[in-house]
Parts: structure tokens; C-alpha cells; sequence
């Protein structure tokens, strides 16, 4: 069956990728704070569904690796940044690509993670799948916008 988009169609394609993005975006954040406050109650490590770069420096502090001062300074100018990055971008769809650069960081941050932990279990997969979904949604989003913006 072939059938023939509009253009406007397109156009309502497009906005929804860009929503889609800054959805996922959004809610990407809301579950690595909600990991973070589980943290500080439960001293739990489980970080499933987390941003990678606050686990990361939370784990080096547990372990002693890195100071208390360090790393929840990095962990709190991520979490801002991150956070700023939602505001913006759900205003101004052409903060997307900034967006996608932190998120980027984030899943640097992931694979760093993977690579130093001794002991790899499938449950890590689920951050791996997360991070991509989240980074494809980011990039549809972006190449919507900026087709939205040439037409």
C-alpha cells in the first residue's frame, strides 16, 4: 500500500519526534532523580533506569575512591545542567543538540561504568537499552527540528 503523506502530515511527524524527545528527555531525569533520593535513603546501588554519571561518582565516593566534596559537586552540576537543558529545550526545540551532548557524557559515563565493574550481569543491559532509546529519540528530534525550521 503506498500511501501519499501531505505536508502537513510531515510537519505533524516532525512535532512529535520533538515532543518525543523532550519527553524523553524529561523523564530520563525524573528517574535519575528518583534513583538518587532512593540512594540517599536506602543506600541501595541498584541504579536501574539512572543517569550513569551521578552513579558513577556516588559509587567512587561509597568506595572511597573519590572525596564527598568532589563528587557530589560534579554529581550536582550535572543534575542543574541536566535539568536546565529540560527546561530550555521544552521551550526552544534547538537546545536538542545540548541536550543530546549531556546525555552523550551520561552514556560515556555508563560505559565507563561497565568497563571498570569486575562483574558485567545482564541487568546492565537495561541501562545500555534505555540510553540508546533515549539518545535515538534525541537525535529523531533533533533532525525533526531542524527540518521544521527549513520548511
Amino acid at each position: 500500500m503506498n500511501k501519499k503523506f501531505t505536508k502537513e502530515d510531515i510537519i505533524k511527524k516532525h512535532q512529535t519526534n520533538v515532543k518525543s524527545a523532550q519527553g524523553v528527555f524529561a523523564l530520563a531525569g525524573m528517574l535519575g532523580i528518583i534513583y538518587i533520593v532512593r540512594y540517599f535513603i536506602t543506600g541501595n546501588f541498584d541504579f536501574y533506569f539512572s543517569l550513569s554519571f551521578t552513579q558513577v561518582w556516588l559509587t567512587k565516593i561509597a568506595e572511597g575512591t573519590a572525596s564527598a566534596d568532589l563528587g557530589y559537586s560534579l554529581s550536582a552540576i550535572f543534575i542543574v545542567a541536566y535539568f536546565a537543558l529540560c527546561a530550555v529545550s521544552a521551550k526552544k526545540a534547538k537546545y536538542l543538540s545540548n541536550a543530546l551532548s549531556l546525555y552523550i557524557l551520561d552514556f560515556a559515563a555508563l560505559i565507563y561504568s561497565l568497563i571498570t565493574t569486575p562483574s558485567f550481569s545482564a541487568d546492565s543491559l537495561i541501562d545500555v537499552i534505555l540510553h540508546v532509546f533515549v539518545t535515538v529519540f534525541l537525535i529523531a528530534g533533533i533532525k525533526s527540528e531542524k527540518a521544521l525550521r527549513e520548511n
